[in-house]
């Protein structure tokens, strides 16, 4: 119901309406007067009222004059002209704005009050009074204590609403006493023209700019120096207000409070600093503007929204260049506000090409990449630090780490900071010629710790590509994480110190130091939050090698949440966990499904070093569908670039490896060859390679027939112990298969087995079903598990999927004949006699329980392969 129709103001709540009668409601302030009106049946009334404008008190006495009448009272008015001395004890004297009346009156209304037998009722405004004033205050307060008017609280306007039928959205009540800060005449304006067609949006623009213009009105009729302070006061930031060594600062806060303008705090009522902001004269701007620039950049910098009202109107240089050096401090700890903060400052006079690296680095900071990208092209001809590093970040983020190194090599930098970002970036694409060069330094610079972090990066990095000192590098290149994000930056930097240094630890083999740099980069907020989605890419990465892959899907997802979109880095690696997660746990058809998102995202990237990792998983993966040629460029790229830097062991040996599984997978020996003999090269001074190296032999020799289960053993365990535990399963399952003797079969199944764990996920899924199941159905036995065993609930759930019993028995590391026997056993406990029969009792005895499955496919019709 709209208000509009019947809501009172503060001028006349009465017009148009009956006659009140006195145990009605008939003001929003009526619970603040209930002791007035008790005064009224009193044989003396005596009491004071104090109230600023628009308060009520005049409203309240002309109700007092009538319902003293109504009592039987004789009933004098005070007015300019009233002998009040004449009036005789016995008659109730109301008088309106006592401190207003002249001196002689005064003396006249302070002799009456003294008399504790006369009959009195004043109301006065809460200003400045004069001695004579205070003395009638406090002779009537003997009485009874003050009732001071001014201020509604939300029980007044409900009290008022439930009185008068009323009803008002409580959403829009809260708004309105937000707006007008409960002064009483505002209040009163606002619910008399409150209307619930403009009420849509929640921010009641209508009826803010109808009360403004009532505002407005009023500041036109104050006095033209209160007009003013008040203006000053309205256009500071909130908190701020008249310096307080100014003598008129009191004295301008009372007054404003008085008019119903100010709060009694010194403070505007929030819809009068909005009116002043809407109608303020461009001069008075212009002659106020100097004294706020600090103000105004202060309150930004903190998160207040004051100044956004005059972003734009003050062109003031100083408040720009106040607003530009906080963005600055607040680039690496906030970049979004600091991007607000930048624009501001351009809006506010200070030149645009001045601030545009700055802008371009805040965006980039904020992982607004196209943002970034965009102030980049703005700045051609720019060639400070800043900006070069904020460029090459962007070129390496939308994989095209050439260009992050062209960047470097047209802009050479000066610092040895940006030296070693541009490094990175060299090294990144295979430029061998930026190992080793010497560093910019300033030896008369105490050091920093951001300079230490780039100068252990650079060295780690270095010895990584030259040396055989492998754990040297990595020592240096996990301190350089560590001081890398304790110095919170987040300025552009082509691959992250913690990527690098766990991407080494990976390449050794060490899965639990990978791990643990990447979870202490994420807990300390590396590179801010453009490098977030980054680094939890690479924790999901590093969890399916730990053969974690329910961490895998939660690190994924979580990136997945943090931006609208990935970059085209970032989405390759993206897609190389879901690749690498589908391989391992999915089947035939859920890893096409991956592969084919997977090969879009390589059109849009170039390989750099610190991508052979996912695309070592890639090309497996190819060879597995089927699909190896439209991997091969990126394959041979991915070769010249560690060629192009020496063949680093501690960088090619995975990549080797992964051309190693190539050939595996496609069955010619001939692709095999040359990855095995850099493997057998590089054996003699890296364990890491002599580990792949004899446990590509074995596998050679496994795919030929010849199944040693000593040596497939200790070749497995040789690969899990690098790291790569899938590989290392995968070896013992394939000799299992091609063994005749069963207990061999058996026990490199069991290595299998005890090498990669299966996905313990979906038991989780399934548990959690049952637990779901035994609460809504107390007393029931879970279906499945009445009727299956753990482990033939495993094989059935696989079947459901649509596996075969070569694809089951290499999902759960158990021969093909195996899982035969295990469906053979399900048939006989469903007493099904055909397969489509097997299949519809699985679903319906599994139900709730099946986790999320890929598409089933069809059975193959061969019956010696399928169930």
């Amino acid at each position: 119901m709209t208000i509009l129709a019947n809501a009172p103001t503060a001028i006349e709540p009465y017009q148009a309406r009956r006659s009140p009668q006195a145990d009605e409601v008939p003001f929003l302030w009526m619970h603040q007067i209930r002791s007035v009106i008790d005064a009224a049946a009193e044989r003396t009334p005596r009491a004071v009222l104090v109230g600023n404008a628009g308060s009520g008190k005049s409203s309240t006495l002309r109700h007092l004059h009538t319902v003293l009448v109504e009592s039987g009272h004789d009933v004098v008015t005070a007015a300019g002209s009233t002998n009040i001395s004449r009036t005789a004890q016995g008659q109730v004297l109301l008088v309106d704005d006592l401190d207003r009346l002249s001196a002689a009156q005064l003396a006249q209304v302070r002799d009456r009050a003294e008399n504790a037998d006369a009959a009195l009722i004043a109301a006065v405004r809460p200003s400045t009074w004069t001695a004579a004033v205070i003395d009638i205050v406090r002779a009537l307060e003997r009485s009874r204590p003050a009732i001071v008017l001014g201020h509604l609280a939300r029980s007044d306007v409900l009290s008022y609403l439930e009185q008068h039928d009323l009803y008002l959205q409580p959403t829009c009540l809260t708004s309105i006493l937000e707006m007008t800060g409960g002064s009483s005449w505002l209040v009163a304006e606002a619910l008399a023209a409150h209307d619930d067609r403009d009420c849509e949006g929640g921010d009641h623009r209508e009826l803010r700019g109808m009360i403004e213009q009532h505002i407005a009105h009023r500041l036109d009729t104050i006095d033209a120096r209160l007009r003013r302070d008040i203006e000053q006061i309205c256009i500071a930031p909130p908190g701020r207000s008249l310096p307080s060594d100014e003598p008129r600062a009191f004295g301008a806060s009372a007054a404003g409070y008085a008019e119903g303008l100010l709060l009694r705090n010194g403070q505007p009522v929030p819809l009068v600093r909005s009116a002043v902001h809407a109608t303020i004269a461009v001069q008075r701007l212009v002659e106020l503007s100097g004294d706020l620039a600090a103000s105004l950049a202060h309150s930004a910098a903190n998160g207040d929204v004051g100044h956004q009202t005059w972003i734009g109107l003050l062109h003031d240089r100083e408040l720009g260049d106040a607003l530009s050096r906080h963005a600055d401090r607040m680039r690496d700890s906030d970049p979004a506000r600091a991007s607000e903060l930048y624009t501001a400052a351009v809006r506010s006079g200070v030149d645009a090409a001045a601030l545009v690296g700055r802008r371009a680095q805040a965006a980039w900071a904020a992982g607004d990449l196209d943002a970034a990208s965009a102030l980049i092209e703005q700045s051609a001809g720019q060639h400070d630090e800043l900006t070069v590093d904020t460029a090459a970040a962007i070129w390496s983020a939308r994989g095209m780490m050439d260009q992050a190194c062209a960047t470097y090599r047209a802009t050479p930098v000066s610092n040895a900071i940006s030296a070693t970002r541009a490094a990175v970036a060299a090294v990144g694409c295979g430029a061998s010629d930026a190992v080793g060069t010497s560093t910019p330094s300033d030896s008369s610079a105490a050091p920093s710790v951001l300079g230490v972090s780039m100068s252990l990066l650079r060295r780690g990095l270095e010895t990584s590509v030259t040396t055989g000192d492998a754990e040297g590098a990595l020592a240096d290149l996990v301190r350089a994480s560590e001081m890398f994000t304790t110095a919170g930056t987040a300025d552009g930097i082509p691959e992250l110190p913690a990527v690098i240094a766990a991407i080494v630890a990976l390449n050794l083999g060490g899965l639990a130091t990978a791990s643990s740099v990447i979870d202490n980069a994420i807990a300390g907020s590396q590179g801010g939050p453009w490098a977030r989605p980054r680094l939890l890419l690479w924790r999901a990465w590093i969890a399916v090698q730990r053969a974690q892959p329910a961490e895998a899907r939660a690190a994924l997802a979580e990136a997945g949440d943090l931006t609208a979109a990935l970059s085209p880095r970032d989405t390759l690696l993206a897609h190389a966990v879901d690749v690498a997660i589908a391989r391992r746990y999915d089947d035939a058809a859920g890893l096409e499904s991956a592969w084919r998102q997977a090969r879009a995202s390589l059109l849009r990237v170039d390989v750099d070093l610190y991508l052979l990792h996912p695309l070592a998983e890639l090309i497996s993966s190819a060879s597995r569908v089927g699909d190896t040629e439209r991997i091969q460029p990126q394959f041979a790229r991915a070769l010249e670039i560690t060629e192009a830097l020496g063949s680093p062991v501690l960088w090619s040996a995975h990549l080797r490896w992964a051309g190693i599984q190539n050939g595996i997978l496609r069955g010619t020996a001939e692709s095999i060859r040359g990855h095995a003999k850099a493997l057998v090269d590089a054996s003699e001074g890296s364990r890491i390679a002599a580990t792949m190296a004899k446990a590509g032999r074995v596998w050679t020799s496994v795919l030929g027939g010849t199944v040693d289960a000593d040596a497939i053993e200790k070749a497995a365990r040789g690969l899990a112990s690098i790291g790569l535990m899938w590989d290392a399963a995968r070896l013992a399952g394939h000799g299992a298969a091609r063994a005749d003797d069963r207990k061999i079969s058996a026990r490199l199944l069991a290595c299998a087995r005890e090498l990669h764990p299966i996905d313990g996920s979906r038991r989780a899924a399934a548990a959690a079903a049952a637990v779901r199941h035994a609460d809504d159905h107390p007393g029931d036995a879970t279906p499945a598990e009445a009727v299956l065993s753990e482990r033939e609930i495993e094989v059935a759930r696989l079947v459901v999927e649509g596996k075969t019993y070569a694809e089951i028995g290499e999902t759960i590391f158990i021969s093909p004949r195996t899982a035969e026997h295990h469906i053979a056993h399900i048939r006989r406990r469903l007493g099904a006699t055909s397969r489509s029969e097997v299949i519809a009792k699985l679903r319906h005895l599994l139900g709730a329980q099946s986790a999320p499955a890929a598409p089933a496919r069809a059975y193959p019709k061969d019956a010696d392969t399928s169930p």
